[in-house]
């Protein structure tokens, strides 16, 4: 798991995006790093697909309390992965 929240660590600098430029990727070892998938330009912001997950029942609710506010234009108005289904 990766949460920018925890420990300072340089995550907390990705924010979400239904058409994120960047995918994190594990080396196979425990470690986990962040790559464009797009071009990113000097002053671009950062973004990768959140894709959160719930136990939780997905409800109306549940959903809106994850809301993506992106305005890209295939937004899914979600950050959990389920949404994508």
């Amino acid at each position: 798991m990766i949460d920018g929240s925890v420990g300072g660590n340089s995550a907390r600098w990705l924010n979400h995006s239904c058409q994120p430029n960047c995918e994190a990727i594990e080396d196979g070892r425990g470690r986990v790093f962040i790559e464009t998938i797009k071009d990113v330009l000097p002053g671009d912001e950062l973004s990768i697909a959140y894709g959160l997950t719930t136990d939780e029942a997905m409800t109306p609710e549940l959903v809106a309390g994850y809301a993506c506010h992106c305005a890209t234009k295939r937004c899914t108005g979600s950050m959990l992965a389920l949404a994508y289904a």
